[in-house]
């Protein structure tokens, strides 16, 4: 299933503009000219070392306007559009 508003899974916007907040929403900034090839974990833990936060917690991005998690392995520019507005997000497991 294809999100009606994602990029098409070939496109790779580079580079790419986004707004990243903390689960608190105390932390917000604004990211311009990130390489939009870098995998969304690589950009979890740059945004999260931005923020100050503990790097000693794996963290993760989730969407927020879509509500979906980011797949870490993939580039950040094939997942969201420019402008995006993220989340990052301590990675839990269950289990």
């Amino acid at each position: 299933m294809r999100l009606q508003n994602a990029l098409p899974e070939a496109t790779v916007v580079d580079p790419i503009s986004f707004t990243a907040t903390d689960v608190t929403g105390t932390n917000v900034l604004e990211f311009s000219a990130v390489d939009g090839y870098r995998n969304a974990g690589d950009i979890a833990m740059s945004v999260a070392e931005a923020m100050e936060l503990p790097l000693n917690t794996p963290w993760a991005l989730r969407d927020d306007e879509h509500a979906r998690m980011l797949e870490e392995a993939s580039p950040l520019g094939s997942q969201v559009n420019p402008g995006a507005k993220l989340v990052v997000i301590p990675k839990s497991h269950l289990g």
